[in-house]
């Protein structure tokens, strides 16, 4: 099968070239001249339009298995697929969560059933209780291991307690101190794997809970109970982790200022720090909690203005390196319990390309960055390059084709989720995802499948380590 794409504009990380691509038994065979003579099954005329490497999201909750009332990886894959997404990396902390060899490798069996698009899985870490499956889950190709730094887990399902005083001692695993904390950094580090961490410091989310002195009635009393320094302070001892075990350390969803200066401040010196952010961030401030409500409520929170600036800025100049949806979906009844009560999460994984692609338009990003964070630079960090993420021949030929003339309009008629309903409802974006190829094949075609799933597994293949 020899597919051509023609009269496209392929955007990679160093610049954009006018040129036709030529996809073979998939994988990306050759970049041609535009008009050059070449045999090829069939033909994409993408004239107007942008070619991207396939684009990443790495950072997906499916809830599947364990709480597929909210979401499957049916609904989540196709929905990635969609919205222009044509690889997703899962994360661990579905039920049972993926501590253990054999939980990964069952996962990755069930997962292979029903994708959509690509996939990775993540790994996720205990501290002590489970250091020793830390190298096992790497050497099958776990694309990192997760760590909620923080938060106490059940001890049967390894499910989240996010307020653990009020739950019965022992159905608790307690999260770990840090010099246990600093084993697991040892650990990942030994293998040349990337650990990566929701930053929110416990001690003082809970320390400003009591300070706030009363129940979460309003998105303030949110702001306030969970401030922008938790986040930054378990970025400074990660980043001080990192620096003392050459551990590669990896921030997700970051959503502030604080943070990204961190982060900044971190890599300056020689930390080995990355960081994600989300839409979410970019594009919602507390301005948007009236409107809202309790939908809006994700962990870290959605902050101010000038947190959204930083955020930019720093994926302008390399802080930042990466973007996810963090889609971790719920149902509509859970989520009107208010601000208190309501879960941490939302739907995602089908926006994140309209959004950025809106952002790039807008001239918040250019298209190279995007080629970068959404493709790229999430390639190498998870260790899927050169497999994913590039144009390069022998690359999957896994491709996004964007028309920055276009306009997307989301509504959660249109969202393909278990549970449609999607916090950017209503919204008119600029641009507009055309189409995706996966494995040299059209997948996808105006936000509707084409064709039956052809997602497969993609292990991870992480260089050694270079730290003694």
């Amino acid at each position: 099968m020899r597919l051509l794409v023609a009269n496209g504009r392929a955007v990679t990380e160093d610049g954009i070239v006018d040129c036709d691509l030529l996809l073979a038994d998939g994988r990306v065979e050759a970049w041609l001249d535009r008009g050059a003579a070449v045999a090829a099954d069939e033909r994409v005329d993408a004239s107007g339009l942008l070619v991207f490497p396939g684009f990443i999201d790495p950072h997906v909750h499916s809830r599947d298995p364990g709480n597929t009332h909210k979401e499957t990886f049916h609904h989540s894959t196709l929905g990635a697929l969609c919205g222009g997404t044509t690889t997703v990396l899962e994360m661990p902390n579905a039920v049972p969560a993926v501590t253990d060899l054999a939980t990964f490798e069952e996962r990755r069996a069930a997962h292979e059933q029903k994708a959509w698009t690509d996939f990775g899985l993540w790994g996720m870490a205990l501290g002590p209780a489970n250091l020793h499956q830390i190298a096992p889950m790497h050497e099958a190709g776990a694309v990192a291991v997760k760590f909620f730094w923080g938060y106490a887990l059940d001890r049967e399902t390894k499910g989240l307690i996010y307020n653990f005083a009020a739950a019965p001692p022992d159905s608790l695993l307690l999260p770990p101190e840090n010099g246990e904390v600093l084993e697991l950094f040892r650990e990942v580090a030994r293998y040349g794997g990337l650990l990566a961490a929701h930053c929110e410091d416990r001690h003082v989310l809970a320390t400003s809970a009591e300070r706030l002195g009363h129940p979460i009635t309003t998105y303030e009393d949110l702001l306030l109970a969970r401030p922008a320094v938790a986040e930054a302070t378990s970025i400074a001892v990660g980043a001080q982790f990192s620096l003392a075990t050459g551990c590669r350390f990896h921030v997700v969803h970051m959503a502030s200022e604080a943070g990204t200066r961190v982060v900044r401040e971190a890599r300056a010196a020689g930390a080995a720090v990355t960081a994600e952010t989300c839409p979410q961030y970019l594009t919602l401030t507390d301005a948007d909690a009236e409107r809202l409500g309790p939908a809006i409520k994700v962990y870290p929170p959605v902050r101010g203005q000038s947190d959204q600036d930083a955020l930019w800025a720093g994926l302008a100049d390399g802080t930042i390196g990466s973007v996810g949806s963090d889609h971790a979906p719920h149902l509509v009844a859970e989520k009107l319990r208010g601000f208190e009560d309501a879960p941490a999460g939302g739907l995602g994984v089908e926006t994140l390309a309209p959004l950025m692609v809106d952002g790039m338009v807008r001239g918040r990003i250019t298209p190279q960055r995007l080629a970068s964070v959404l493709s790229g630079s999430t390639a190498r960090l998870y260790g899927l390059w050169p497999r994913k993420g590039t144009l390069r021949p022998g690359a999957d030929a896994d491709l996004t084709l964007v028309d920055p003339e276009g306009r997307t309009e989301v509504t959660n008629e249109r969202m393909h989720a278990l549970n449609p309903v999607t916090t950017w409802d209503g919204w008119t974006l600029r641009g507009r995802v055309v189409a995706s190829l996966l494995g040299g094949t059209v997948a996808m075609r105006d936000g509707e499948p084409v064709g039956e799933r052809r997602g497969r597994f993609v292990a991870a293949s992480h260089p050694v380590r270079t730290h003694a």
